[in-house]
Formats: C-alpha cells, structure tokens, sequence
C-alpha cells in the first residue's frame, strides 16, 4: 500500500504528467463532467426510472421519482433518447451550481475526502481495514486479490485487497460466501463507506449478538472496499471520475475502462450495451476482461464459488445454490437483479425477486430487474451469476454521486446496513429462503440477556411473510404455518424442537404474534442460545433468528402484591386510591397509566381527563424488578352547562334556566325559591315584600349527570301614589269673601 506523498505524485503523473499542471488538470476534468448537462423530464417516475438504470454513466443529478434527471448528453444521446423524454434542456442552474466547486488537490496524510469527512481515502480505506485484522485476529484477514492498471503497467498505483471476515476459530466447516465490492465507480463516494462500515459493525458484535456468531460460523464476508482504487484517487479531489485510469486509447480527459462494461461473461454481447469508443463513459475496453481490476474479481469469485450454471442461457442454478454477489454502486436507491442485458427474465428469475423484494424492504429502495429504457452488457453480474450461478444483486445506494455526509449517516448508511445483514442471513440458500417467514420485533423477559433459573423465560415476537417490497404487486405472501424453537441446537441438527403458538392460538395469517413461555428451571447457568424458525403453508422454511440467554442463580422470590385501586370522578376529574396490600419492609413501584401516554408515580394521584368516554386506567407495581398490573374500565363525564338569570318588576319575577350536556339530553329544570318548588325551564315567583332572595336550580341530563345552581333575586316593593293636601287654616277669609261675591252675582243675574 502506498504513502499519500507516493499517491499524490502517481496522481499528478497519471493526470497531467507534470505535478504543476494537475489543478489545472483537475477543473479541466470537472468541466468535461458538466459539459451537455441537461434537464430531461419524463412522463412518468417509471420511465425516468428505467433511465437512470440505462444511463448511469450519464446521471449527474435529480430524482427519478420526481420524473425529472440531470443527464450529460452528447448530440447522438440526446437523440437516442429523445422518443422516451416529455422535454430536454439545457441544466443552466446545475451548470452554475457546479462551476462554483473548485477541485481539491489532494493533501498528504489526509484521512477523509476533502469537504466529505464521512468518507475515508483509499490509504484510510485499507488502514482501518488492517487495523480491523489487528484488533480482531480471531475474525479478520486482508489479502491482496491483484492489482490497477497503474500498478501492472509501472508499479505505481494501487493493490486490490478483500477484507475477510469469518470465525476463523470454527473448524474446518464448507462456509457460504458473501461477496460484496464497491466503488467500482470512482466518483461513488458512499459504497466504499458503506462496506468498510458493514466490516465495523459485524467485528464489534462478533463473540456478543447470537445472530451474528452464527452468521460468521456458516459463511464467510468478503469485501472488496476498494475494487477501482486508481480512478477514486481522481474521484477524492471532486472530479466525477467513473472508469479506472487506463489512457492507452483515449487522447482527451475522459480515458479510461468502464470497469462495469467490461467482465467476461456478455462482454460486447448486444448492440449499443456498451460503448466502443475509448474516450465514452461506458467504454467496455479492448477485449472481455482486459482490464486488470476486473481480472481480480473475476478471479477471486471464481476462486469462492462452485460454477452451478449449465452453459445455456435459460440453464438455472439449483434452488439450493449457496452465496451472493452484491456489488454497492450510487445513486438511484434500487435493488437490481440480472439480466440487464435483455428483457427475457433470469432462469433463476423468481427466488432472484423474491430476494430482491427482501432486500428492498430492508432500505426502501425499488426492486427491479436490471433492464432500463435500453440493455446492457459485460456487467459484474456476468461472473457471478451468469457465469457461476450465484445470486447476483445490485445496490443503487442513496440520491447523489457525492452523497451528503448528512443523508449518508442518517438514511443511506443504517437502512443499507439492514440490508447487507438480511443478505447474510439467507446467504446459505439465497433462492430459498427469502420465500419463507421472518421473526421480528423478539422480546425476553431478561434483564441485560440474563434469567434467573427459578424464573419462566417469556418470549414475544412477530412472525410475517409479508416483510418484503409491495412495489408492482410485490411477492404473494402465504399463511403462517408454524414456528419452532431450538435451544442450543440448529435447527437442522436439533433432535427435537418445540413448537410455539400463535399468541391468538390460531395460524391463520400472513402476519402471527407468537408469545411462549420457557422454563429454564433444567439448564445450567450460563449462556445459552435460542434459535427461531418459521415455515409458512406453501412449505417455505424463512431464515434462522437467534438470542442469547444467560441462566444465572436462582432469584430470590418475593411476593408480588396483586395490584387494587378504587376511584371516585366528579365529572372529568378523578380521585385515585391505591388500595394494594404491600410488605412495608420489601422496596415496591408504582405506576399509573391513565391514558395512552399520560402517566404518574404518586400513590393515590388525581387526574382530569381532557374529555368524557371510557377510559381503562392501569397500575402497575414493581417489586423485585417483576410487574404486576391491573386495569379498570373508567366511564367520566362532562360537567352539564347550567346558566340562570331574572327579570323582576316589584315582587314578581321570571327566573329562566339554560341547560345542556354533552353527555345527552337534559330533563327540567327544578326550582326552589321562596319556599316553593317549581319545575320548567322558566318559572314565575311573587315575593312578600322587598329583599333578596336565593333561587336553586337543579337539573340531570339523560346520563344521570346532574348539576345545582344558586341565583341571587333582588326585588323591592311598588311605589304607593300621595294623598291630596288639605285646606290651609291660614287662608280660610279669602275662601268666605269669595263665596259672598258668588253670592252677590248670581242675586243680580235673576
């Protein structure tokens, strides 16, 4: 393996042939990459779909789900694609957001690529894989599989190596391989990641998870991390670099194999599958495996696998064909399976869909055969499946080229690594197992994987057939019909099993919970390993599923109180009242669950519920970390609504009630004022004299919800008209000589 001093002086060499003239190199490099962008719009998220998988070598950008891709097009691409696109146009906007990146030149010693600290260099690649062999010896080997072009022309360049990883201490067993490369196409920063990532996570479990120990007991992993080292040394400086650095034919910037073009098996085998021109971005290479790194991995999967494939084309490998070839590529999130050359499905075409619709729940890509809008030839594919028979899958991993540290390690790399696990798991009969039931969602009743001998080991899980893509209809799902449980002992080599029932007692779905109890009581301390099966109603065995146990002393038994509790509710808001009988001298815990998420300590808590209906509050009790619980049905209702008001002349009054409930109808209202009782909605009172008096109204609604008012009623007594004023005494002479003058008049008048 090279320094980075020796990479950096090989690079300017292979790029521009004197160190001085490299950066200027590199832009040049990056414009060619952006030249003919354009815009293509398609009519359907099908159609730009089947294009993003006939011109990957074009994609620079956008969605196929969106309907749209950013593609680099010559005038005869353009053409040629022309009947399938809605429009194509000029990507101004994507021109200019490129022409704002400068290339990096690459620096000494440096770890990560520049601005993608997420994704190691080539040198940190292969460091951190020799470091994985030195920290876990007993699991891990690097060997060197060959060589690139630079390396074989000049010795200057880069090795190939694969990072195996096994139980090396298991004997002498026929292991199933798995074989996964990536980055055979430079500028696909996150396949090299994603692989060495895999390598971390299954050495950190390895001698710790149940599953993982068998995995590596059965089968061997084989990574090649790297498998275009040369032409992702230009890809780390920004340059979207695709083929390796072969310049023996093309003259301008865009030299090089198309290493994914050129494997023996469909080499050149149809028109237009591959391109012939030196200087194209799928160029295929002189002749079928000419190119030194295709050499290595044809080689090297020729040394792992068995050829189980008659000559024919239509020849299929036996069902129990073991290993799979997966080969990481960016971006387009699809699982691909051949042929991709011809629309004609794969002899082996059902378990490969099965498979593929597997894998695709596992990161939600699209499953699909590899045929796009047009074929093509001398795939990865060719040598493990074409050629060998081995199950051949294509990983199309996240949404850019140089994919986003963000994106990367929060989408691309956890659902891709459910992915590769899956992978493992059915790797030793990759055509027959994906067609039977998986377990998931398995539960024990340890703490930390530990049971004590006294106690019954619990055991909940879900057991489905229907864990794969639904996408284009899917893969039909059967009937569970069974599921067994072996301790200590592989399912196939078990002497007996036991049976374990659907939590509901009855198979009768696709989708089962199953819940057993196990008495550990017989074992000895210390750990054991749990494996689960299912079989579904068409006879398909799924993967096996494993958990350790460790069996520890017996516990000491206490008495778990069983829990008690009463409550009193006026309307929403309820009294709790703890009434379990408890030992004072033994630590116990409690808890309440009043509804879904709502939840308190206290002994005896008070809750308003925010709405009336029937609810089931729990209490739960802990003692000795063991839980007993213990639910009720609570029916609480809302508070009836009950406003009064009056309207008095002197001492009458009209009292009038408004009265509703969303429990139900209200019935009358009954008054009681004055010392009389009155019913009606509007009631009239006459008071004895002024004052202010208290008016009660009561009403139930028809849940038997009743409520009580009190109404102030002031009233005053009526207004008494004054008597006339008599006679002053002061003016009885004026009144006497007036009568006289009357008098006097009327004499005269007669």
């Amino acid at each position: 393996m090279l320094i980075s001093s020796l990479a950096a002086v090989w690079l300017n060499n292979a790029l521009a042939g004197a160190p001085h003239q490299s950066a200027a190199q590199l832009q040049q490099l990056q414009q060619l990459s952006s030249d003919n962008a354009r815009i293509v719009r398609f009519a359907s998220p099908e159609q730009a779909r089947m294009a993003a998988i006939s011109l990957h070598d074009a994609l620079l950008g956008g969605r196929w789900q969106d309907s749209s891709l950013v593609l680099q097009l010559d005038a005869a691409a353009e053409a040629r694609l022309a009947p399938y696109a809605e429009s194509i146009s000029p990507a101004y906007i994507w021109q200019q957001q490129q022409a704002a990146i400068a290339p990096q030149p690459l620096t000494e010693n440096a770890q990560s690529i520049p601005g993608y600290a997420c994704y190691p260099t080539v040198e940190e690649t292969y460091s951190q894989a020799e470091q994985l062999v030195r920290d876990y010896p007993g699991y891990a080997s690097w060997h060197k599989i060959g060589s690139g072009w630079a390396k074989t022309k000049n010795g200057t360049g880069y090795d190939l190596y694969v990072l195996k990883i096994t139980n090396r201490n298991a004997g002498a067993v026929n292991r199933a391989k798995l074989l996964v490369n990536s980055a055979i196409h430079a500028r696909e920063y996150a396949t090299a990641g994603l692989t060495l990532e895999f390598a971390k996570d299954l050495l950190s479990k390895a001698g710790k998870d149940a599953d993982v120990d068998w995995m590596l007991q059965q089968n061997e992993v084989h990574l090649v991390l790297q498998t275009n080292p040369e032409g992702r040394k230009i890809a780390e400086t920004g340059v979207s670099w695709r083929k390796n650095i072969n310049d023996s034919a093309c003259n301008s910037g865009t030299f090089g194999v198309d290493l994914n073009r050129n494997f023996s098996f469909g080499w050149f085998a149809i028109p237009n599958g591959s391109s012939g021109n030196s200087c194209d971005l799928t160029y295929r290479g002189v002749s079928a495996g000419s190119e030194p790194e295709v050499q290595a991995l044809e080689q090297y999967a020729r040394s792992l696998y068995p050829d189980k494939r008659g000559p024919a084309r239509t020849d299929a490998a036996p069902d129990n064909t073991a290993g799979i070839h997966i080969d990481v590529h960016s971006f387009s999130e699809l699982v691909l399976w051949p042929w991709g050359d011809t629309t004609t499905p794969a002899p082996n075409d059902t378990a490969l869909k099965a498979l593929g619709h597997k894998l695709a729940w596992f990161n939600n890509y699209v499953p699909t055969q590899s045929i796009g809008l047009y074929p093509t030839d001398g795939t990865s594919d060719g040598v493990s499946y074409g050629e060998l028979g081995v199950a051949a899958i294509t990983f199309e991993i996240g949404t850019a080229f140089f994919e986003s540290c963000a994106n990367y390690q929060a989408n691309v790399l956890p659902d891709n690594l459910r992915a590769l696990y899956y992978a493992l798991r059915v790797n030793t009969a990759p055509y027959l197992l994906p067609a039977g039931p998986d377990v998931s969602q398995l539960s024990l009743n340890t703490t930390a994987n530990q049971i004590p001998r006294n106690l019954p080991l619990q055991l909940k899980a879900l057991v489905s057939d229907s864990q794969s893509s639904g996408y284009n209809g899917g893969v039909a799902s059967q009937v569970i019909q069974s599921v067994e449980l072996t301790l200590d002992q592989w399912p196939d080599l078990a002497g007996s099993s036991i049976s374990i029932n659907a939590t509901d007692g009855k198979f009768d779905s696709a989708n089962e919970t199953i819940s057993h109890t196990l008495d550990v009581s017989g074992l000895s301390e210390g750990r054991h390993t749990l494996y689960l099966r299912a079989k579904d109603s068409a006879g398909n065995n799924g993967p096996v599923y494993a958990r350790y146990i460790e069996v520890t002393a017996p516990a000491v038994v206490v008495t778990r109180p069983l829990p008690d509790f009463s409550v009193e509710c006026e309307f929403l808001r309820c009294q709790f009242r703890n009434t379990t009988l408890i030992d004072a001298s033994v630590p116990v815990e409690f808890s309440w669950i009043f509804a879904a998420g709502v939840t308190s300590t206290a002994k005896d808590p008070v809750y308003t519920y925010s709405a009336a209906g029937t609810y089931q509050p729990t209490l739960q009790v802990t003692v000795a970390g063991q839980i007993e619980q213990r639910s009720k049905t609570l029916q609480v209702f809302a508070e009836p609504q009950l406003q009064l008001s009056s309207n008095c002349q002197n001492l009458s009054c009209t009292l009038t009630a408004s009265a509703s409930s969303a429990n139900g109808a209200v019935g009358t209202v009954q008054w009681t004022v004055n010392n009389q009782t009155l019913s009606g909605q509007s009631v009239n009172v006459t008071f004895a004299a002024a004052g202010t008096y208290q008016a009660l109204a009561e009403v139930s609604d028809s849940a038997g919800q009743k409520v009580q008012k009190t109404l102030s009623v002031t009233v005053t007594a009526p207004v008494t008209p004054a008597e006339p004023a008599a006679p002053s005494s002061s003016g009885g002479s004026v009144g006497f000589v007036s009568l006289l003058l009357l008098c006097f008049l009327r004499r005269r008048l007669i």
